[in-house]
């Protein structure tokens, strides 16, 4: 399926040969890194691509969601814009993943690769609060963000996540397909081990987050020889969110070197 996506060209029509890819997260949509973006726009001149995964924003939905579906997903659209080679691909969380199945298909025309803060790992249950508050809300057909905020925090005991999830609920409604993202949970967090892929790849870690601990090092170095690890201070999984002057410095440090 083609996916919807937001372009921003490069400025002043000045560009390199580089395209920006950037694939967000488990609840988000194309707008979510779209600060990261910008600011990415503005400081390296080239194209940046934004899109919105299947089942988010207004992407297709498909009741699969496994990371060849959504690998081939990203493929076909990259084919559709004509955007064949020099490809920096950025991914957070689900994202991320997906940028790193990605190496399967096209390795020789991916440049570089930034990840945040996912690894190359099987998961275990995460976000089962998260998941029972979505399906509450969609369950009594609440309508503004202001009543559904009230639901929220009986099952969710942070603010910050709370108002993060709601920039995703519009008018009654929420921006992903929440029946098919619960039912495909468990591909999500599902990993397949992958070739080794020998080009650069960084990943950030946010450092009050457990998504990449030490332990999940080994499965990292194996599949990407020449992985970087960064860890990211004052910052959770939302590590763009929480320290976005960080992390754009070291997404620029790494594309200089």
């Amino acid at each position: 399926m083609i996916l919807n996506n937001l372009i921003l060209p490069a400025k002043n029509n000045i560009s390199t040969d580089n395209t920006i890819i950037i694939l967000h997260g488990l609840f988000g949509n194309k707008n979510s890194l779209y600060p990261i973006g910008n600011l990415l726009n503005k400081y390296l001149k080239c194209k940046i691509v934004l899109l919105d995964i299947r089942n988010h924003g207004l992407s297709p939905r498909h009741k699969n969601m496994d990371y060849v579906s959504l690998s081939k997903d990203v493929l076909h659209t990259l084919k559709f814009l004509n955007i064949t080679n020099n490809i920096i691909i950025i991914g957070h969380s689900m994202g991320g993943k997906i940028a790193m199945s990605l190496t399967k298909f096209i390795p020789k025309f991916i440049k570089l690769i930034i990840i945040l803060d996912i690894a190359p790992v099987k998961y275990t249950y995460f976000n089962k609060k998260i998941f029972h508050a979505l399906k509450k809300i969609d369950k009594k057909n609440i309508f503004t963000r202001k009543e559904a905020y009230k639901i929220m925090q009986y099952y969710i005991n942070n603010e910050f996540t709370i108002n993060l999830l709601l920039k995703s609920f519009q008018f009654g409604k929420w921006e992903f397909d929440l029946f098919f993202l619960k039912n495909e949970y468990k591909n999500i967090l599902n990993w397949d081990i992958i070739p080794q892929w020998m080009g650069k790849i960084l990943f950030l870690k946010g450092m009050q987050s457990n998504y990449i601990n030490k332990d999940y090092y080994n499965q990292i170095f194996r599949q990407f020889p020449f992985a970087k690890i960064y860890n990211i201070p004052y910052a959770d999984h939302n590590l763009h969110i929480k320290n976005t002057k960080l992390v754009l410095q070291k997404i620029l440090d790494f594309y200089y070197t």
